[in-house]
Formats: C-alpha cells, sequence, structure tokens
C-alpha cells in the first residue's frame, strides 16, 4: 500500500510542478509594468513559493525495499566438534566426554563385570530406575570432585570428570560387551568434548558459553543424564554421519564412472548389500532412535525437556538428523537405480543367452536336415546305380541269348 501511495505522489508532484512552471514563465514574459501587479497576486506568489522548492523524483524508492534491504539475514547455526588441543580447561571446569562405540551395550553383562571388577559401582538417578541406562561411581576419588559414567544401551558412553586415559581404559574394557561395534577411528573422532562447572549464583542447571553450569551443593544426577542424553546423541548421529560418508563414497565411484565412461560396472549382490546396509542405517535413525522425537521420559519433566531440547539446539541434532535423512535418501535413489540397471544388464544376459540357444538348435536342426538329405541323395544314388547295374546285366543277357540264336 506505501509503494502504490508514493507512486500517486511522484505523478501529482510532477503534474503540479509543470503547471507551477509553465506560470512563472507566463509572469516573465509581461512587461514589467504589469509584473508588479502581478507579483502582489497571491496566486502567482504562491506559486513562486511553491516553485522554489525542488523535487527529486529520480530518488524516490519504494519503501518495502529500504525495509527488506536493512532486515539483518538469519544465519544457520553450526555445531563444530572442538578437539582436545583446542580446550582450555579453566580452574574449577571439569571435563565431559561423550562417546557412541557401538549399535548396542548387553548392559547386564557390563554391569556385572563392573562389579566384579570393584572399580565403580552402580549408582541412581534420584531413585529413578531407567531400564536403558547404568549409572557408575569411581569407588577411588581423585580430587574433590567425583567422577561418574553413564552407559546407555544404544551403544553410547559418557565420561564426567575423567581423564583420556581412563576413558580409553574403559572403552577397551566394554569392547566385549559391545553389540556391531563401530570403528576405533569413528569413534575418536566422532567424540563430544565439553566441561562443566558449578556457579553459586545460579538456581537452575543451564548451558552457557559451550559449558554446562551446574547447582552446587544440590543433587544433579537429573540434569547430567540430560545433559548425557544429549552428547549421546550427538556422537551417534556422527558415528552415523561418518558411515554414510563411507557408503556415498563407494556410489560416488559408481556415478562418476557413469559419468567418464557412460556405463557403470556393477555387481548385483554388491548393489542389494549396500542397499540393505542404508536401510538399516535409516531404520536405526527413524525408527530405533528417538532423535525424531523427544524421549518418553521427559514428558513428565518439563524442566528437562526445555534443558534437552536447548542441549539438542545446540549440537545442531535437529537439522544433521535432517540433512542425513535427506543425504540417505539421495543414496537409495542412486543406489536403486545402479540395481535396477545391474539388473536389466542381467535380463539382457539371460535373453542374449535365450537367443544363443534358440540359434544353436536351428543351427542343430539344419545340420539334421542336411544330414536326412544327404542320406536320401546316397539312398537315391545307390538305388540308381543298382538299377543301372540290373539294366545292363538284362541287356547283356539279352545280347548274348540273341547272339546264341
Amino acid at each position: 500500500m506505501s509503494v502504490f501511495l508514493s507512486r500517486i505522489a511522484v505523478v501529482c508532484t510532477r503534474s503540479s510542478s509543470k503547471l507551477y512552471f509553465s506560470s512563472s514563465k507566463l509572469a516573465d514574459a509581461i512587461s514589467p509594468k504589469y509584473q508588479v501587479f502581478l507579483r502582489k497576486s497571491e496566486c502567482l506568489s504562491f506559486a513562486r513559493q511553491i516553485n522554489v522548492r525542488s523535487y527529486a523524483t529520480d530518488t524516490i524508492q519504494p519503501t518495502a525495499a529500504i525495509d527488506n534491504a536493512s532486515i539483518p539475514m538469519k544465519k544457520k547455526s553450526i555445531h563444530i566438534k572442538p578437539t582436545m588441543e583446542e580446550m582450555t580447561i579453566k580452574d574449577g571446569h571439569y571435563l565431559t566426554l561423550a562417546y557412541a562405540t557401538a549399535n548396542a551395550y548387553d548392559l547386564k553383562g557390563l554391569k556385572e563385570a563392573l562389579v566384579q571388577q570393584k572399580l565403580y559401582q552402580p549408582g541412581t538417578l534420584k531413585t529413578k530406575e531407567l531400564g536403558d541406562v547404568v549409572v557408575v561411581n569411581a569407588m577411588y576419588s581423585v580430587g574433590s570432585e567425583p567422577r561418574e559414567i553413564i552407559f546407555f544401551r544404544e551403544g553410547a558412553v559418557v565420561f564426567w570428570n575423567c581423564s583420556e586415559l581412563e576413558a580409553s581404559n574403559v572403552l577397551e574394557f566394554i569392547r566385549k560387551y559391545e553389540v556391531d561395534s563401530y570403528p576405533r577411528d569413528v569413534v575418536s573422532k566422532e567424540r563430544e568434548i565439553m566441561t562443566y562447572v558449578y556457579q553459586p549464583n545460579v538456581k537452575k542447571c543451564q548451558l552457557q558459553d559451550e559449558t554446562f553450569v551446574m547447582v552446587p551443593d544440590r543433587d544433579n544426577s537429573l540434569e547430567r543424564y540430560t545433559f548425557s542424553h544429549a552428547m549421546a546423541q550427538s556422537a551417534r548421529l556422527g558415528a552415523w554421519e561418518a558411515r554414510l560418508e563411507a557408503l556415498a563414497a563407494a556410489v560416488r565411484l559408481h556415478s562418476q564412472a557413469m559419468e567418464r565412461d557412460g556405463v557403470a560396472r556393477v555387481d548385483k549382490k554388491e548393489m542389494v548389500r549396500k542397499l540393505g546396509e542404508l536401510f538399516s542405517l535409516r531404520h536405526r535413525l527413524t525408527v530405533e532412535s528417538d532423535l525424531l522425537d523427544t524421549p518418553d521420559f521427559y514428558w513428565e519433566e518439563e524442566q528437562l525437556e526445555r534443558l534437552y531440547s536447548r542441549t539438542g539446539a545446540y549440537f545442531t541434532i535437529p537439522r544433521r538428523t535432517r540433512v542425513l535423512n535427506e543425504r540417505l535418501s539421495h543414496c537409495v535413489e542412486l543406489l536403486e537405480l545402479l540395481w535396477s540397471w545391474a539388473a536389466d544388464r542381467h535380463h539382457v544376459r539371460l535373453e542374449w543367452m535365450v537367443i544363443a540357444l534358440i540359434l544353436a538348435e536351428v543351427c542343430f536342426e539344419l545340420i539334421h536336415l542336411a544330414e536326412r538329405y544327404v542320406r536320401v541323395e546316397w539312398t537315391i544314388s545307390d538305388r540308381r546305380s543298382v538299377f543301372s547295374n540290373e539294366f545292363e546285366e538284362n541287356i547283356f543277357q539279352d545280347l548274348s541269348i540273341i547272339d546264341t540264336q
């Protein structure tokens, strides 16, 4: 609406300026005697006063464009995994590490083994027992801050106030209780590193400046679990992204061969195997995991649900999940195309085999026909030779009879 009104104002201004300019020229053309009278006229004086104003109509722009240009563009937040070399642990801050090592853990066997090891003792979460989580506390303390480890059934583990050496030892210990272990390089590369600190003036736990803020002199076990759950989800998602990257690299080779040579030399069994891996990865992402929705544990804890959502947004879990789904769909479409192309090649090969068999049968029939033809010819020639011999013998007998007579 503002743009339309501005255009109307420009048109009216142009017309009025032309009118006043013509009246001023008319006044200048009249003799000086009459110009005095005309200058005293209110109309011409008013016209001259308005004519003094300059209208720069070329610089007028729609207001909508100015407003849109002044609006700042919103940038997408991207979570960058920090490395241990880049981390600077300040005084009073403690380290938190999260690893995703396998698709699942045998929590029952793991818990029994930890108790038998006598280094860690099982703990609880504010009298809440979760079947998919095992929380253990170190029996031997190093410093005033206790050490805690949280194991998730989905194949992730989070260390609170544990060194890298202790974390690596625990990771080696739990390898026998893993189901479908991830490569060690992927585990170390896709880990999450954070720090946490106790602040005396805060009333609730929160995430602030890449640091978990804890409330001192209070049981923060549920908040620790919430932070750990979000970190474990991010580490699992990173392992799946690495797995998809490896599968996409293999698919990229076939697409480059198609672009370069015009054909793709693929094996049908290999394509089916890779499709199975992609479908298995999608099943873990959309069905087995709770990355697409808030877990059931937080439905009754509104404060913990907000804390989990904010931590997940910090690790960009929703956006990464959406991007991973899109990349999975693209890879599945390309592999299905390659599989159908390989299946068509197999069908064409079968058709050529059938054509070759038909040609072989036709050749054999022609050979049999030629054999029958030759046999008939031989029979006819034999009969002709026998007939000619008999005829000659009869003639000789007749001639001999005639000679005797």
